[in-house]
């Protein structure tokens, strides 16, 4: 009896590990690049990815359900210019390409709601581009006119949130928010200009809250500013904010201006905002790369905010799904279904 009373802990304590992991991100760190996954509360981080399988993954995101992540992984390590969109079980387990690889970038995949339906970037270095994929009948929408970084399906599945630098700012030199209907019609921004005169103002990482009413989002301050014969880009004042639907009712977060999100997401069902974020200096230099990201949860009411990972690597791009359905376990080494998609590419050195 003690044996079967013990076993069942041992599967319930397993159970609760994995149904508790909710968070994805990529990370710089431990010498290498990687996926990891952690529980709400920072615990239980493990690995997802590791060499040789995986080699410098980025933009993991989940599916609806919490069972695929979609990724973008390098697969011309010489060349170091082509970069293909892959898909993955939650546990790590049967890699196998988005697409038929091809050469040039497919960047920031994004699941729609219905798990149906996946939207990228594309960049083959002579034109750029958005496709959204159809999972079951294999047909694609182009949308070559269109940048769409970032980018956020609404719950519904209507209408894509997304930033983009080639619908800039005035003075083109800054990224701004826009969005589309889900066939890539009726594109529109979300914000009204910035009311800074003077001032380059870059918006980024939009997401709809998960009852599709509200946008949460970042807006980075710089101005130019002469350093002896040079004019560099001066980090002025990082912001947080929440808007409505139509870009208006904006609400700014009560977080640190020198706090820098490299991403952003909802989490406790909206009560909660999900950052990878670094304190930066004001009014000094910006030089990218040189910061220390890590995550945190940012309560919404309370204005409370906990640390969830504390490392001296690079946490990024983060996603958030609910977690009482996801099939994440802990595990050794990675059993894959490598062989479609090894063909042509190097093995990391």
């Amino acid at each position: 009896m003690r044996i079967i009373l013990a076993t069942f802990c041992c599967i319930l304590f397993v159970f609760s590990t994995v149904a508790n992991a909710k968070i994805i991100f990529g990370s710089k760190r431990d010498s290498g690049s990687g996926i990891y996954v952690m529980n709400d509360d920072g615990s239980n981080l493990r690995l997802l990815t590791d060499k040789p399988v995986f080699y410098h993954p980025h933009h993991p995101r989940w599916s609806p359900d919490g069972t695929q992540i979609v990724f973008r992984m390098p697969v011309n390590l010489a060349g170091n210019n082509e970069y293909h969109l892959f898909l993955m079980n939650a546990s790590g387990t049967n890699v196998r390409s988005l697409i038929e690889p091809q050469f040039g970038v497919n960047d920031e995949p994004s699941f729609s709601p219905d798990g149906k339906q996946v939207l990228f970037t594309t960049d083959t270095f002579k034109k750029r581009g958005t496709n959204i994929l159809d999972l079951e009948s294999r047909e694609m929408i182009h949308l070559p006119d269109i940048v769409a970084n970032s980018s956020d399906w609404s719950p519904d599945g209507s209408q894509i949130v997304f930033e983009s630098r080639s619908f800039a700012v005035a003075g083109g030199a800054g990224s701004d928010i826009w969005v589309m209907d889900a066939n890539g019609g009726n594109l529109r921004k979300l914000l009204p200009p910035p009311a800074v005169e003077g001032r380059i103002i870059d918006r980024s990482n939009p997401r709809w809250s998960p009852d599709g009413q509200q946008i949460v989002y970042a807006e980075t301050e710089y101005t130019f500013e002469p350093r002896g014969a040079f004019e560099f880009l001066i980090l002025k004042a990082n912001r947080h904010l929440i808007c409505d639907q139509n870009g208006e009712h904006i609400l700014q977060l009560s977080i640190s201006k020198k706090w820098k999100s490299e991403d952003i997401d909802w989490m406790d069902d909206g009560e909660s905002i999900l950052l990878s974020a670094a304190e930066l200096k004001l009014n000094r230099l910006m030089l990218r790369n040189s910061f220390r990201y890590n995550i945190y949860k940012y309560h919404i009411a309370t204005k409370k905010i906990t640390q969830l990972t504390d490392h001296p690597g690079r946490d990024y791009e983060i996603d958030w799904v609910r977690g009482d359905t996801l099939p994440v376990s802990p595990r050794g080494k990675i059993p894959t279904q490598w062989g479609q998609i090894k063909e042509g590419t190097p093995n990391p050195k």
